[in-house]
This record gives C-alpha cells, sequence and structure tokens, in this order.
C-alpha cells in the first residue's frame, strides 16, 4: 500500500478554486460578528485607589495605644505575606459592607432585583478589590452605566471608612468602659494605700524614716561619747574622793541620765513627738514603711496612665474624622472597557477563514469521492443529512 504523502500545492489549489466561496464565507461571518458586536450592551469599569489607615496610634507610658485597641486589623494573627491592606479589600467583599452599598445606592430598584441573595452576588460579581504592589486598595465596578459605576465604586470606599469609624468608636468605648472600671478601682486602691501609710505615719511618728533615723543615730552617738567621757571622769575622781563626795554624786547621777536618754533612743519612752524615733524598731518600721510608700506609688503610676488611657478613649470615642485617604476618586468613565469590537471581530475572522479552508476542502473530498466511490458518496450525503438536516438548504444539497 503506498504512503500518500502530504503536497502544498494540492492544498493551494484547492483553495484557489474555491477562493470566492471563502471570501464570501468570511465577509458574511465577520460582517454578522461586527454587526452583533455593535449591538452588545456596552459595559464601563470604575476604579478608586485609597490608602488604608495604618495600625499606629497614641503613644503611653505604658507602650500602649488607643487607635490599636480601636482598629479592625489589631489583634488579628496575619499570615506571613499578608498586610493589613488585604484585611480591608477581603472586607470590601464581605455581605455586611456589600448591604451598606446596595441600601445606599437602592439598587434593587436598580437592577429591579428583589430577592437579597441574587442582588449581593450581583453586585460581588461586578465588583473587584485588589491590592497594589505599593500596598494601595484598589477598588473596581463593572455597569452599564458610566455614571453609576463611579458612584458605586465610591460608595464602596465611603462605606469602608464609615465601617471602620463605627468600628472604632464602638471599640473605643469598650475601651473606654473598661478602664473607667479600672480607674475606679484603682482610685480605691490609691484611697486605701495612702490612708494606710498616714495611720502608720501617726501611729509610729514616722514623717520622714530615713531623717529621721539618721537625726536619732547621731544623737545616740553624741549620748555614747558623753557617757564614755563622764564614766572617765567618774573612774578618775573615785580613785581620789569619797563616793559621797558631791561631784562624785552628780557624774553618777548624769552618768545614769545618759543611760536614760540612750535607753528612750534604743526602745522609746514617753516621748510621743515625731522626733522621738525607736532605733531599735527602724528596721521593721523600715520594712513597712517601704512597703507601704510601694503601694501608694504603683497606685499612683497605675492612676496616671489609666487617666490618660480614659482621656485618649473619650477622644477617641467621640472622633469622627475619615480614616480611609482616598487618592484617586473615581470619575464616569469615558471609553467602555467591553465589549472589545476589535478584538471579537479579529478571532471572528481568524476562525472563520479556518472553518471556510476548511469546508472547502471538505467539499473538494465529496467530488474526489463521487467520482471514485460513489456508494461512499452516498454514505456521506446520508450522514450529511442525517446530521445536518436541519440546517437550512443542507437537506436539500444532500438529496442531490
Amino acid at each position: 500500500m503506498e504512503e500518500k504523502e502530504f503536497n502544498l500545492w494540492k492544498l493551494l489549489e484547492v483553495i484557489a478554486r474555491r477562493i470566492r466561496f471563502i471570501i464570501i464565507f468570511v465577509l458574511i461571518v465577520t460582517v454578522i460578528t461586527a454587526a452583533i458586536s455593535l449591538l452588545l450592551p456596552r459595559w464601563y469599569l470604575a476604579t478608586t485607589l485609597v490608602l488604608p489607615p495604618k495600625n499606629e496610634g497614641l503613644k503611653l507610658g505604658w507602650g500602649g495605644s488607643i487607635d490599636q485597641a480601636t482598629s479592625i486589623t489589631s489583634g488579628l494573627s496575619q499570615p506571613v505575606m499578608a498586610t493589613p491592606t488585604d484585611i480591608y479589600a477581603r472586607i470590601l467583599g464581605s455581605r455586611a459592607l456589600l448591604e451598606r452599598v446596595i441600601d445606599k445606592n437602592n439598587l434593587s430598584d436598580y437592577y429591579a432585583l428583589q430577592g437579597r441573595s441574587d442582588l449581593i452576588d450581583r453586585v460581588s460579581r461586578q465588583s473587584d478589590f485588589r491590592v497594589t504592589p505599593e500596598g494601595l486598595l484598589e477598588m473596581s465596578y463593572l455597569d452599564k452605566d458610566a455614571g453609576m459605576a463611579a458612584v458605586i465604586v465610591n460608595s464602596f470606599a465611603e462605606e469602608l471608612d464609615a465601617l471602620n469609624r463605627e468600628l472604632a468608636s464602638s471599640r473605643a468605648r469598650q475601651a473606654r468602659e473598661f478602664i473607667e472600671g479600672r480607674l475606679s478601682s484603682v482610685s480605691a486602691d490609691l484611697d486605701e494605700a495612702r490612708e494606710d501609710l498616714r495611720e502608720f505615719q501617726n501611729l509610729h511618728k514616722a514623717v520622714d524614716l530615713d531623717r529621721q533615723t539618721q537625726l536619732a543615730i547621731e544623737s545616740a552617738v553624741g549620748l555614747k561619747v558623753d557617757l564614755a567621757r563622764n564614766e572617765i571622769d567618774l573612774n578618775l575622781k573615785e580613785k581620789s574622793l569619797s563616793s559621797n563626795h558631791p561631784d562624785v554624786v552628780m557624774l553618777r547621777r548624769r552618768i545614769n541620765e545618759i543611760k536614760q536618754q540612750i535607753n528612750t533612743l534604743e526602745f522609746g519612752g514617753s516621748d510621743s513627738t515625731y522626733l522621738n524615733l525607736p532605733i531599735s524598731e527602724v528596721p521593721q518600721l523600715r520594712i513597712r514603711y517601704a512597703e507601704l510608700t510601694g503601694r501608694v506609688q504603683i497606685a499612683e503610676t497605675l492612676f496616671r496612665l489609666l487617666s490618660e488611657q480614659y482621656e485618649q478613649a473619650k477622644i477617641q470615642e467621640m472622633m469622627d474624622t475619615p480614616t480611609i485617604s482616598i487618592i484617586d476618586r473615581a470619575y464616569p468613565p469615558e471609553l467602555p472597557i467591553k465589549p472589545q469590537k476589535r478584538i471579537i471581530v479579529t478571532i471572528a475572522f481568524i476562525i472563520s477563514f479556518i472553518v471556510a479552508v476548511f469546508l472547502a476542502l471538505f467539499f473538494n473530498y465529496l467530488e474526489n469521492l463521487k467520482l471514485s466511490s460513489p456508494e461512499d458518496y452516498g454514505r456521506a450525503r446520508y450522514f450529511i443529512g442525517t446530521i445536518f438536516g436541519w440546517l437550512p438548504g443542507v437537506k436539500k444539497a444532500a438529496r442531490k
């Protein structure tokens, strides 16, 4: 059996013989396609570019931030490559935001759709949100009305800002209520700590424990020196004078008086003034005094920080400033994004040309089959009439 080789010239000959059919077929298909593309509805794409807010706020003494506590994206466990802008892009596609945009623009009447789910699906299909390489948020909306497309896409930016402010205000209110409760508790703790310190100072006459201790020690040292000097004088006089001598008696009385003063300094006495602080009780008093002053200092620090946070929370709760910066506001586009008539006509031209060449080759094959094998040609006519007989003119041509 001989192998048939592909002959380019034969192929070109077949195309040349049926060039008129090919040209007419291509022209008809191309013209029809161009006419259909003119009748297709025009779709316009409106786009706006915004800069979402960052998770930064006023830093206070303990490193906290009310803005961070009230931001939508704060506290979220984000993937490694995700950014807060990605979260805002996902929020734009949420049902809550879509319903806000639908209600604001009365889209149920505009699209003549009463079903809520169908309306949300349509708005979702016609909208697109993406994060640019620079980290900006791009919003787009596709609609047959250029003006309406711009209005709707601008509504997405406005409603995202409104939702962000509402959530921020709600979180700020919750933070303010929590801080208000803590502030009340810390204020009570501070009053209690101060009262305990005051009672301790009144009971032990401890106004300035360090200074009082220093004065008591200095007094005790002076008395010890005076005691030693008088004891030396007494020993010298006892060697030369009798025990009843007035000088000896006076020295003994002075020594006893000094010892009583030293004992009073060490263990306290009847003196209840703030200058009388028993030295023997200083270690225990110092520990208790440090504990009480520490409680007061901690309570005062917490009260000051919570007061700052409380004022910041009240400001944040009442604040109604925009949180999203619109870089490029959407305007009605002048040119439609689809249908792309040139592309449609070009594709129709290419496909029609390929189909025309195939039909030319197929018709040539049928002619050759009619001459070489009439029986197979009859089967082919029967097959064509059966399968494609519903097409205009095909059944009639198959009977010839």
